[in-house]
């Protein structure tokens, strides 16, 4: 009989649609119904794929049902980071309270059923909403449901909700219903072009907050983004910037130290923008959207600027070249003094190696060509023919390269960059080298840092030279991250690869998160993000910002240059070297003339007056010599004779008899 009227309870329950009609507990089965669990899962964990379980006491009958009807992964005993989907079932609300402590309730994303399979009242310790944060929560018991109100309301409470429909939550886009937001950001071009600013105390907090009438400081793409985003939300806003010298701020233990996430973790402000980087630290403590874009993070470099290389004139040949073109000479003069030994026919200049080598290398230049090359035509003339190939080439080459001009080698990589002893800096604190470069940059990059002071500290050491400059390429832009006068971009240029890239979001409070995500997913995939990036640097962008992508090293646009002395000095040092050579040898010959003096006065006397030998008579010449050669008399020559210098000939005549005297130097 009982069965019976516990059987009418229940289909009075259905009937009259009482929040009992999902709770049965008949012979130890599961007291709440499939088909009402599986939609307060649906309802719970809305677009979850794993979910984390914690379950103490006997509840199996309760965990089996939950098993079969979530169907996704789960972790039972630990934490999945990765999941923010939690479920909890427990009969004592002590064990329960002790494994929400050890859920990440910040994270807006955290979602979580609690199943208490016990009956509980309106006082119990499960319903301090402290302990939940900024997670959605729903609590299922033996004597009703639960549902903690949304994120952006205040003050957050528990509503007793009679259906499982009455536990969705809202993930969408919300209406703030005119809700006054403080956001923070700073002048950061092209995401920010705010810069005036009033000092004000807003809720007992002093600030600077942006009232600028300047339609032309309320631009930028970011700034875009959240005005978008304030009109579909329905907010307004006041916009200030960040407290003390940090416009991020640091992690400090627990806590985040100045800037716009300081500010956010102390809930000064509900949105923050301008530059936020999605990264590890900030995420720790606050709410990050979904990125909207990628930059990445660059250095201005000294352009290369020309060099004029004194040893210019060895330039169109390669070393390897060079080797062999001297190699061949030596080989060929070898050959040529070698043959000239034993080749009788070969002219006996080529018996001396220098001579030989001095031949051979004014052939191959083409200065010198002796017409007698007995025994060496054919080699010569082919060893002419290979000079006046080498010759063109090397000119040809020589006319383009002394006439175009030669720069420094170009900085492109993180690893040209450290090889340097270019230096960095930017105004304001010191950045967070962990953020900026790799494990393998940090610690050199961190020695090549100088603070900047001022614009005018950044100024001077520009000027001075070897300086780089740090900033970010957004839709192929550099933007600096200090303003930089277009006088002092003229010199630089940007480095092809990157030290760096981080993705761009907004930081928030844990409660528009949701909103703020499907806002921005939105945004992007309409286009809006990517129209108001193109459309504020084309209004933005200066022209000296652009020239900065343009290599000048390359371009020849301004035709040759004159030449200098400079890429000439190697040639005017050989010149230089074969005057030297020259006026030593002429000193040495006039030397060994001087040594190699003439005869004395009465050895220069003609002969007939100091030789009694020689008959000195004179005879007449006979006419008939000019007319008829072979009637010309016959002479002999006499040389060395007495008291005759080694310089000096006589001619005597067989017919008449006659001694003539030379007064000149003969060479065989």
């Amino acid at each position: 009989m009982w069965k019976c009227a516990v059987l009418v309870y229940l289909v009075a329950s259905f009937v009259g649609g009482d929040r009992s009609d999902v709770l049965i507990d008949i012979e130890g089965s599961s007291w709440l119904q499939n088909e009402h669990l599986g939609e307060m899962i649906d309802h719970s964990f809305e677009g979850s794929r794993c979910c984390n379980v914690f379950v103490k006491g006997d509840n199996r009958a309760l965990f089996r049902q939950f098993i079969e009807l979530y169907g996704h992964d789960y972790t039972l005993g630990a934490i999945n980071r990765k999941c923010y989907a939690y479920f909890l079932l427990a009969k004592d609300p002590a064990h329960l309270i002790a494994g929400i402590a050890k859920i990440p309730t910040i994270i807006a994303l955290t979602q979580i059923l609690v199943i208490v399979d016990a009956e509980i009242t309106e006082n119990s310790r499960l319903f301090n909403v402290s302990f939940y944060k900024n997670a959605n929560v729903n609590i299922i018991s033996r004597s009703g449901m639960w549902s903690l109100s949304e994120m952006f309301l205040r003050p957050r409470i528990f509503k007793n909700v009679v259906r499982p429909s009455d536990m969705r939550h809202s993930r969408g886009i919300v209406n703030l219903e005119g809700r006054q937001l403080q956001v923070a950001t700073f002048y950061v071009p092209p995401l920010s072009y705010l810069s005036t600013s009033d000092n004000k105390t807003v809720e007992q907090v002093e600030g600077e907050f942006f009232s600028s009438n300047n339609p032309l400081e309320w631009d930028g793409v970011e700034v875009k983004l959240f005005m978008m985003m304030a009109k579909r939300l329905n907010f307004t806003w006041m916009i200030r910037k960040p407290n003390g010298g940090y416009r991020y701020g640091r992690a400090r233990n627990s806590t985040w130290e100045g800037g716009m996430i300081g500010q956010l973790f102390r809930k000064e402000v509900d949105l923050a923008f301008g530059g936020i980087w999605f990264m590890h630290d900030p995420y720790r403590y606050v709410n990050l959207s979904v990125p909207w874009y990628q930059v990445s993070i660059h250095f201005l470099v000294p352009r290369p600027q020309p060099i004029t290389n004194f040893w210019a004139l060895t330039r169109p040949i390669t070393v390897h070249v060079w080797i062999a073109v001297v190699t061949t000479v030596i080989v060929q003069s070898l050959h040529v003094w070698v043959k000239a030994w034993i080749n009788p026919k070969v002219p006996s200049r080529f018996r001396s190696f220098a001579n030989t080598l001095t031949e051979l290398i004014g052939r191959l230049v083409g200065l010198w060509a002796p017409q007698k090359t007995d025994g060496l035509r054919v080699q010569l003339h082919l060893w002419h023919f290979a000079g006046l190939l080498i010759v063109t080439a090397y000119c040809s080459s020589l006319a383009a390269r002394l006439t175009t001009p030669d720069y420094e080698n170009r900085i492109d990589t993180p690893d040209q960059f450290l090889k340097t002893n270019l230096t960095w800096g930017r105004e304001g604190p010191i950045p967070k080298f962990d953020d900026y470069f790799e494990e393998k940059y940090r610690e050199k990059m961190m020695r090549k840092f100088k603070s900047e002071k001022s614009l005018d500290d950044r100024k001077e050491k520009i000027d001075r030279g070897n300086y780089a400059i740090v900033g970010r390429i957004i839709n192929c832009i550099f933007f600096p991250e200090n303003d930089v006068s277009a006088s002092d971009l003229r010199d630089y240029r940007v480095m092809k690869e990157p030290f760096g890239k981080y993705y761009l979001s907004f930081a928030t409070q844990p409660w528009l998160v949701l909103s703020l995500n499907k806002m921005m997913t939105r945004l992007i995939e309409h286009g809006f993000t990517a129209f108001h990036l193109k459309d504020v640097i084309h209004r933005r962008t200066s022209t000296s910002l652009r020239e900065v992508l343009i290599e000048r090293d390359g371009d020849n646009s301004d035709g040759p240059v004159p030449l200098k002395l400079k890429p000439l000095g190697a040639g005017f040092i050989v010149l230089f070297l074969g005057l030297t050579t020259a006026t030593i040898v002429f000193y040495f010959e006039i030397r060994r003339k001087d040594n190699d003096k003439w005869p004395s006065r009465h050895h220069r006397r003609r002969p007939e007056h100091n030789s009694k030998n020689w008959n000195t008579r004179r005879r007449p010449r006979n006419p008939c010599s000019r007319l008829n050669p072979a009637a010309a008399p016959k002479t002999e020559i006499w040389r060395n004779g007495p008291n005759v210098s080694s310089d000096f000939f006589l001619l005597r005549n067989r017919n008449s008899n006659q001694i003539i005297f030379l007064d000149v130097r003969i060479h065989e």
